[in-house]
């Protein structure tokens, strides 16, 4: 009985073995032939013919943000990251537009990790003092990690727990068929700190292949170190600022006025290649923290300088003759809108001195008061 042949079947090897392998041996005739797989460079005619079949770029919160980008948005502790981020989730999954600026899409699904508050936390936030609780929209899911899980799973090896939290993120978008992703905050996508150059380039490397793969849009929130609250804000104010800029698409920051508690600005530092650089020092989004009912939001008040929110060094300086002026409107109980028609100025400007100045302003209600009761 002669002996009979075995077949062997082909197996294929996964790239990342073949990368592994490479990596590892570097046997010239093996990496030649992995080159000689790869996608030929496109002519500048092809690669026009593949972008037409590509999704338009649209406007999510006008030039800020704009659709398929990693945005990065940073901000102090307190300064309302978390309330911003839901407001405009809530925005993009009705198709509205927030703070009056231009989103181009209509409902969207979107993913919200949320690694800082818990669900009372979160109840809290978007109910009324009754318990009445806010609707907030069907295509908003909003949630943690299991991250006890991802531990168990990872066996304490940090490359291990890094790549069971992306699978997770991107288990989430194929099942809910995700159009954005917001994770708050980035320090929790990775074992290491962020601030670490290895820890930061793996993070937004995945990011960014992730945002590429399923087509999506990615909003990522930071912090800022301790700061110099004289300055504009600029890119060296993110932590870990060169790696997380050279790997976003855009990035904006969130500041808080020096002169009223409840006023916020939002800054363009990093527009994307695709937008333009609109709202810059000199034309910031100023707006109000407020509660609807019972919603926690940002409403828009006006566009403005950011030097007007900044705090003042201690530094002898001239009265502007217009406080005066502003002083004694106030006093009449005129609103801030009237105020700066009448005036000429600032809506910023008219609140920076009135909260700058209290006992001025209030001193000057009393004389007014005064004057009202005295004459004939």
């Amino acid at each position: 009985m002669g002996t009979q042949k075995k077949e062997f079947k082909a197996v294929e090897i996964p790239e990342t073995t073949k990368l592994k392998l490479v990596s590892k041996y570097k046997p010239n005739e093996v990496l030649r032939q992995l080159i000689s797989e790869m996608p030929d460079i496109r002519s500048a005619r092809k690669r026009m013919e593949d972008a037409r079949s590509q999704p338009e770029i649209d406007q999510l919160f006008s030039m800020v943000w704009q659709s398929n980008e990693l945005h990065v948005l940073f901000a102090d502790t307190g300064i309302g990251k978390s309330i911003f981020a839901v407001a405009i989730s809530v925005a993009l999954c009705k198709g509205e537009n927030f703070l009056g600026l231009t989103n181009q899409t209509e409902n969207q699904v979107v993913l919200f990790y949320d690694f800082e508050l818990s669900d009372r936390q979160f109840r809290k936030r978007y109910s009324n003092d009754y318990g009445i609780e806010d609707p907030l929209h069907p295509n908003l899911f909003i949630d943690t990690l299991d991250f006890a899980t991802i531990s168990e799973l990872s066996t304490g090896n940090d490359e291990k727990f890094n790549e069971v939290v992306f699978d997770k993120i991107s288990f989430d978008i194929a099942n809910k068929k995700a159009n954005i992703v917001i994770l708050d905050n980035i320090t929790f996508l990775s074992s290491q700190t962020t601030q670490d150059t290895q820890a930061a380039m793996k993070v937004m490397r995945r990011l960014n292949e992730m945002k590429k793969k399923y087509n999506i849009s990615i909003l990522v929130l930071a912090h800022t170190p301790k700061r110099n609250q004289f300055s504009p804000f600029t890119i060296n104010d993110l932590a870990g600022s060169k790696h997380l800029s050279n790997f976003s698409d855009s990035i904006s920051a969130i500041g808080k006025s020096a002169h009223d508690r409840s006023i916020r600005y939002i800054k363009q530092i990093k527009p994307s290649r695709s937008g333009e650089l609109l709202y810059d020092t000199e034309n910031v989004i100023v707006c109000q923290l407020v509660k609807e009912d019972t919603f926690l939001t940002f409403e828009f008040v006006e566009f403005g300088n950011e030097t007007d929110y900044l705090s003042e060094e201690r530094t002898e300086k001239k009265i502007d003759p217009d406080l005066y002026k502003i002083t004694d409107l106030l006093a009449k109980g005129h609103p801030y809108r009237y105020i700066s028609e009448e005036l000429g100025i600032s809506i910023s400007k008219i609140s920076k001195w009135k909260n700058k100045y209290s006992v001025a302003y209030e001193n000057a209600i009393k004389a007014y008061e005064n004057s009202i009761v005295s004459s004939p």
